[in-house]
Formats: C-alpha cells, structure tokens, sequence
C-alpha cells in the first residue's frame, strides 16, 4: 500500500514540474511577445472620413437645464429621452456671438443626440470661456458628426459628466482647446474626432478624469496634441495620430502628461512635433506599448520626477537629441523598444536610480546608452512582479525536484528490500 502511494506522489510531483515548467516558459520579463507585430507605416496613416453637413437651418443659442420636456414642446428637439428613443437635436447652424454657449446641456441624465450641427463663434478670446457644446453636470449623451470650430473650446465636458460619446466631429481651429474632459468626468468615449490646429491643446483630460477611452483621433498642429493632467488615471489612449504640435518659441509636445497615473497608451503615431514627442511630469506607473515616437524635434520621450512607468515595444526613432531622457525618476522599465539615430538613444542622469533598461535594440545612434544614474543598493526596493513570479516558480520548481528525488530514492529501497 505505501510502495502504490509513494509510486503516485512520484508521478504528481513530476506533473508539478511539467506544469511550473511550461509556467516559466510563458513568463516574460516583458509581459509581452518578442516577435510581436509589426505595423507597417501606412498603417498609422490615420485619416477619419466625417460626413459633410447635411442641410441644416439657422438657430438661436440652445440652453437645456434639465428641461428636455419643455424644448421638445418649442421644437428643439424630438424623442422621448430613452436609450431606445434618445432626444436629438439635429442639422442647426448655430453663432454663438462671442457670447454664450451654441448649445449648453446642464445638469441632465437622461439619453440625448447632438448630430449634424455647425456651431461657431462661441467665445473667441479670453474674456468668455465659451464652447461650441458644453456638457456640465451631464451623463449619457452623443455627440455626433458636427462642426465645432472656431469657438474658445470645440467641445467641453465639465464637472461630472460621464458616459458620453463624442464620436466624430470636427473641433478645429478653437481660440483655446478642441475637446476638452475636465474635473471629473469618467468614463467618456472619444473616437475619430479630429481636434486640429487648436490654440493650446488638441485634446485635454484633466482634474481627476478616469477611465476614459480615447482612439482614432486626430490631434495635430495644436500647441500640444494630448494633455493628461491633474490625477486623471486609468485612461486608454489607443490608434490615435499626435503629430505636427508645435508653436514659435513655445515647449511643445505630441502628449503630455503630469501628475497623472495608471494610464495605457498604445499604438500611437507621435510624430514631427516641435520639441518631445512624449513628456510626463511627476507622472507614475504609466504604461506606454508599441507607439511610434518618430522625428521630434529635440526628444522621443522625456521623463522629469517620474517612477514605475513602464515602456515595451516602442519604435522610438530620429528624434534630434534624445530617444529616451530620465531626470530624478525611479524604477522605470525600458525593454523591447527599438532606438535608433539619436544623439543618445537612452540617458539617465545622477538623480534616477533603479530603472531597469534591458533587451533594446539600438541603431545608428552616437551613443546608445548614458547611464549615470544611482544604484539601488540599500533602498529596500521591491523587485517588478514578473520578477518575483519567475523567483516563485524556480523555488517551486526546486522544492518539487527534491521531493521527486526523495520520492524516487524510497521506491528503490523498498524494491531493494523486496527482492
């Protein structure tokens, strides 16, 4: 009876090692394939068709209060407020007047549509801070296919408004910002809107916005492209083109992001801007995955006061200076990115300590790496996850061989004492 359940430990204890095996195969320091996908060029090439404005009729400035029911009755509107059967206010022209709003929606939760209108002149200097759309105080709306441009902001959503799509629009040419996500609003949707030659931001997602999707934007020729700000966390920011920001004698940048944390950027074409493709200020455990970061004007990315960000799998390329640059940051991962024809590809000053930069590939740069930075030692750092996961399995994998051969040395010498 016990040569049979010493025999069945034997062969449990070899399936463990099989199974932890196969586990640290699939473990990669990188969390991420080696041969992963190549995009070619065209692929980022990314240009959004909006449908031209249909015919539409001229309009007084819209302010709703919460007061569908009433703007339906003076024919603003048509619907009833459902998902189903949403209110839609639709194919107006819209001149604000430099001074008001074209259409304001406060304080609203039921489900409504913006479609098809030209909404312009909303504020246009600094003495009114007026929008083409406003959304104050606002959840489940659509924005859809309109124009709004010229006004100081294209499209604005304040204060708490949440769940809303804004999805293919034009906000160009604005005083101040194309679109706008400020104070609090979560979990918006933005895609294939193009926010074009805008004063100061292409795009802007500040005071503790969460969990928006950003993808297939068109954010170029703006002062900055993106701007994440202002412990905004968890946003996705996926496919979309930040190229061409620049300004005379102005920092300029395809993204920017400050005092921000937990955000994903993938897939991103960031290109041709003035001065850094990516900066980020103070800005913590960020990851940045398979993005184009190619001919900035001074750096590919920058890193000022920021830790535990992480950037996998990069094309970072004929940026003047810098590929990556670290000041007084910590704990950053670089790893699988390709870095070439830089000054220097990758630099770390005095002030970082503990970035990790391994399995880059390094081309036509200078040099490819200075690295002046601090060493971890004594700091009591705790080592990334899929280090510790890959420490546990080998442990396992250790403990598992032992008792096989314990297990093994006890078969032979109870067959030994048979015999």
């Amino acid at each position: 009876m016990n040569l049979i359940f010493k025999e069945k430990a034997a062969i449990f204890a070899i399936l463990g090692i099989i199974f932890l095996s196969s586990g640290l195969y699939c473990i990669n320091l990188d969390f991420y394939s080696r041969n992963r996908t190549v995009y070619p060029n065209d692929y980022y090439d990314i240009n959004f068709e909006i449908l031209p404005l249909k015919t539409a009729k001229i309009s007084v400035n819209i302010h709703i209060h919460n007061n569908w029911t009433e703007a339906k009755s003076a024919g603003i509107c048509n619907g009833s407020g459902t998902w189903s059967d949403p209110y839609v206010i639709k194919d107006l022209i819209i001149d604000g007047g430099n001074s008001s709003h074209c259409i304001e929606i406060k304080n609203s939760s039921v489900y409504f549509r913006i479609e098809n209108c030209t909404l312009f002149n909303a504020g246009t200097d600094w003495s009114s801070e007026y929008a083409g759309i406003l959304l104050d105080h606002t959840n489940n709306g659509m924005i859809v296919d309109n124009n709004c441009s010229n006004n100081m902001y294209g499209i604005f959503l304040a204060s708490y408004s949440s769940n809303n799509t804004v999805y293919g629009n034009y906000a160009n040419n604005n005083f101040y910002t194309g679109i706008s996500l400020n104070s609090l609003c979560s979990n918006n949707t933005l895609v294939g809107n193009s926010a074009n030659n805008n004063s100061a931001f292409g795009i802007n997602i500040s005071w503790n916005s969460h969990n928006n999707t950003l993808s297939k934007n068109n954010a170029s020729k703006n002062k900055i492209g993106l701007k994440i700000s202002s412990f905004s966390k968890n946003n996705i920011i996926k496919d979309n083109n930040l190229s061409y920001n620049s300004f005379p004698g102005e920092s300029t940048h395809g993204v920017r992001i400050s005092r921000s944390e937990n955000n994903t950027l993938t897939r991103n074409l960031v290109t041709f801007n003035g001065w850094e493709g990516i900066q980020a200020y103070e800005s913590n455990h960020n990851f940045f995955l398979n993005n184009s970061i190619i001919n900035n004007g001074d750096l590919g990315i920058s890193l000022v006061r920021c830790d535990d960000n992480r950037f996998t799998a990069n094309n970072i390329s004929s940026n003047k200076q810098y590929g990556v640059y670290f000041e007084e940051s910590e704990r950053n991962i670089v790893n699988f990115n390709t870095i070439e024809n830089h000054s220097v590809g990758i630099y770390l000053d005095d002030q970082s300590k503990c970035n990790l930069v391994f399995n880059n590939s390094y081309f036509s740069n200078g040099v490819d790496i200075q690295d002046f930075q601090r060493t971890c030692e004594g700091n009591g750092l705790t080592p990334p996850i899929d280090i510790l996961l890959i420490s546990i399995t080998i442990v396992g994998i250790m403990i598992l061989i032992i008792v096989v051969i314990l297990a093994l040395r006890n078969l032979l010498r109870i067959k030994m004492k048979n015999r």
